[in-house]
């Protein structure tokens, strides 16, 4: 007790700790300026795209069109998405477990899972990854960088995945754009075990770096060696092809319950393949405005007329969105109490 009184009597203990505290505050000052500008930048560039939606269409005639739902499809499309997060709630416990080397309990894994897409759905600048790193991180034990490259297998299989989607409806429907995406996916492919072996290297040296942050990113990328198992590959690639089937059945559902024919699924499943992609850019908290521009340019190029385009993927998206941002919204205050209780 006399060593503390007599520590804040210390002018040069107070001077160390006054510019401490005050390099933290300009630390956080930076991080909110950053994340500010990045929010704005983010905006706009989603009124941007939504506006640019907005003027090709018609919003009295989609709206009339969309009166016209069909309810049978919607029920069917909304239960494959239900199977569709489960399959990728299922993968996700796959590789955090071969991340980890431990066995997870698989119960714990679906609701927070589930909950991140309806945050980054609610929330700008991809709050949902970042709970979910959380999460995982502290509920389950697992060291942050072993979450964070589980989350870049994640997003390495999905992208994948709907480049080869891409390359599969392209050469069956859309003449003349399917080299594109073949060489995207060849070039994909080729980067892997080259990403791959140069994390192991890193991975290898990575006590030797300086600085933590550099660390962390490079043992995350180290968690792309499970991808060497081909047993592991083929399953966790199984999963990701049928999960985005599941989904894409979910824009189907939309088109043929506004009255599309069921025979011309390539045109609803091209539109999914790019409107997805092309969530990829900057936008609004659930990608309106991307979703809906990128989707309408490719009916257009199959020839869908612009309004009923529009009706389909507003519809699809909204099945999208909603069941995953009302489960974050009911989920978040029910694993807090449970917390609570425990």
């Amino acid at each position: 007790m006399l060593y503390r009184r007599a520590m804040l009597f210390n002018p040069s203990w107070r001077n160390r700790a006054s510019s401490h505290c005050f390099a933290w505050f300009d630390r956080g000052r930076r991080i909110a300026r950053r994340l500010a500008f990045r929010y704005a930048l983010h905006s706009i560039i989603g009124l941007l795209f939504l506006a640019l939606f907005l003027r090709q269409i018609d919003l009295g005639g989609v709206i009339a069109i969309a009166r016209q739902v069909w309810v049978a499809p919607l029920v069917i499309a909304l239960l494959a998405y239900a199977v569709d997060f489960l399959l990728r709630a299922v993968r996700f416990w796959i590789v955090l477990e071969s991340v980890s080397g431990r066995r997870l309990p698989f119960r714990r894994v679906p609701g927070p899972f589930v909950a991140s897409f309806g945050i980054s759905d609610l929330l700008p600048l991809r709050a949902g990854d970042v709970f979910r790193l959380l999460w995982f991180q502290r509920q389950m034990a697992l060291p942050a960088s072993g979450v964070l490259g589980a989350m870049m297998v994640e997003r390495f299989l999905d992208l994948a995945t709907l480049l080869l989607l891409a390359v599969a409806v392209a050469g069956w429907h859309l003449d003349g754009h399917w080299l594109f995406y073949l060489a995207l996916l060849a070039g994909g492919c080729i980067a892997t075990p080259m990403l791959t072996a140069a994390a192991g290297r890193w991975a290898r040296r990575s006590r030797t770096m300086r600085w933590a942050w550099i660390r962390g990113l490079v043992s995350a990328l180290d968690t792309f060696r499970i991808l060497r198992s081909p047993g592991l590959a083929v399953s966790v690639t199984g999963l990701s092809l049928a999960a985005w089937l599941l989904e894409a059945a979910v824009l189907l559902g939309a088109w043929i319950s506004l009255g599309g024919a069921a025979e011309a699924w390539a045109a609803p499943m091209a539109a999914f393949v790019t409107s997805t992609l092309g969530t990829l850019f900057p936008g609004l908290p659930g990608h309106f405005g991307t979703f809906e521009l990128f989707g309408l340019e490719m009916f257009a190029r199959v020839g869908v007329a612009p309004d009923f385009a529009a009706a389909v993927l507003l519809l699809a998206h909204l099945m999208l969105w909603a069941p995953t941002a009302l489960f974050a919204i009911g989920w978040l205050p029910f694993s807090r109490s449970r917390q609570a209780a425990h």
